[in-house]
């Protein structure tokens, strides 16, 4: 009995996490239709899901790929980027973005973060462009825009190249523009802690015709998963979106967990490298059976976008963390979490711990990776701002499996002693 505690210390509880919360019974009846011929070919379905994915993103082509970084690495590609050029970053990112650079040998120069929004602060970027630039990276950190008209017009002046970051923001709008349409090219993110989810995925959206033409060369260069691969993909999302449903997630940990060490399951594991991974494909293409998921992913989007719009209003009325820092309307952003920071993280964690499963983004400035940040190019110290954001930094979830009710247990147990913690940049130590 004792040893069964240990594997399951959370016992018959409602529990809420971060993954698969988007996703319907529909979808998962799809997916074991696929589970057992994984390997069927069915362009359409590929077709079908960038056409609906770059009107979402108000482009006019979009080319997807087996996961965000991929299509990241590859846009690389498409600009002609050459070892030592240079692309300035915020200071506060995954460390999927950092390595897609490394993998070219393309240098990233870091750039500090606004206190609020997370996102990269435009007055400090001018200063970082040098004659090795060839391009700015905007990104909208947790869902919420960050200054793209700014950004943009720094690039246009300098003549550099504007990629846009919208894993965290598909569904967004900036001055009534989609997230996704800003950059000469965007790419976004459709594994399964994102707006919609396909398990592993993403897509690289533009409206540049000529990077477009590399783009599709390159797409057609790149493999598609094996059988054994997707058919990996596929059981992972249906574990998940089982066994992390918030009525079984207590005994859904230990689950998937097993199967995750029997070597069932399947998830990308490379942000600790700094050259190109070599253990499985990549880059590689989506399947039509996750292209099938995410078209329809994409037709939900509309009420997706609404309940979390509606979480992080009630969030907002109570903790007030964004106010007049919004760039936009909170109708307009898209909410992946509701960020904010705390005096004391280690006691939020606790105290949600009953009922959250949570682990916070972004605890380091290259999320995914906590030390030797300088192979990286990373310089400790160079974004202080960011930093202390990491230290301090905590999010809730908004997906659809959260529901209001969720939100008003946490606060009636915790929403005073929550308000009390809550910190700017400038109240909290060195």
């Amino acid at each position: 009995m004792t040893s069964w505690r240990r594997a399951v210390p959370d016992w018959p509880r409602r529990r809420y996490n971060t993954f698969t919360g988007t996703n319907s019974w529909r979808e998962w009846r799809t997916a074991w239709g696929d589970l057992i011929a994984p390997g069927r070919a069915d362009p359409d379905a590929i077709r079908g899901f960038e056409a609906a994915l770059a009107r979402a993103a108000g482009c006019r082509q979009a080319f997807s790929f087996g996961a965000g970084r991929m299509g990241l690495y590859l846009l690389l590609q498409a600009l002609d980027l050459k070892r030592g050029d240079e692309v300035i970053l915020p200071g506060f990112t995954c460390v999927v973005v950092p390595n897609a650079l490394a993998y070219l040998g393309v240098r990233p120069v870091f750039v500090d973060v606004d206190p609020v929004t997370f996102n990269m602060d435009p007055a400090l970027v001018e200063r970082a462009i040098s004659p090795r630039t060839r391009a700015i990276y905007l990104q909208h950190s947790f869902g919420v825009s960050c200054r793209a008209e700014e950004l943009k017009r720094l690039a246009t002046r300098h003549g550099l190249r504007l990629i846009e970051d919208a894993a965290h923001s598909l569904g967004a709008l900036h001055q009534g523009r989609p997230h996704g349409s800003w950059g000469d090219v965007s790419f976004f993110s459709t594994d399964r802690t994102k707006v919609i989810n396909t398990h592993l995925g993403g897509a690289v959206a533009t409206s540049d015709d000529a990077l477009a033409l590399r783009l599709a060369e390159l797409q057609r260069q790149t493999p598609f998963p094996s059988a054994t691969l997707v058919r990996r993909v596929l059981l992972s999302f249906l574990a998940e979106f089982f066994w992390y449903a918030p009525s079984r997630l207590w005994l859904g940990r230990p689950i998937v967990s097993v199967l995750r060490r029997l070597g069932l399951l399947f998830y990308w594991t490379d942000e600790p490298f700094v050259e190109l991974p070599a253990g499985y494909p990549y880059p590689v293409r989506l399947s039509a059976a996750q292209a099938r998921i995410g078209t329809s992913q994409l037709a939900g989007l509309p009420p997706n976008l609404a309940h979390r719009r509606r979480l992080a209003g009630w969030l907002e009325q109570r903790i007030g963390w964004y106010g007049a820092a919004l760039p936009d309307p909170l109708e307009d952003q898209a909410w992946l979490r509701y960020s904010f920071l705390v005096e004391d993280r280690a006691e939020f964690d606790r105290r949600l711990r009953a009922r959250f499963d949570v682990p916070f983004w972004f605890t380091s400035v290259l999320y995914g990776r906590e030390r030797d940040l300088e192979l990286l190019g990373y310089q400790p110290g160079s974004c202080p701002v960011a930093e202390k954001v990491a230290r301090h930094i905590v999010n809730l979830p908004t997906h659809l499996r959260i529901s209001p009710a969720a939100l008003e247990e946490l606060w009636s147990e915790h929403g005073v002693w929550i308000q009390g913690q809550v910190r700017r940049v400038a109240e909290l130590p060195a």
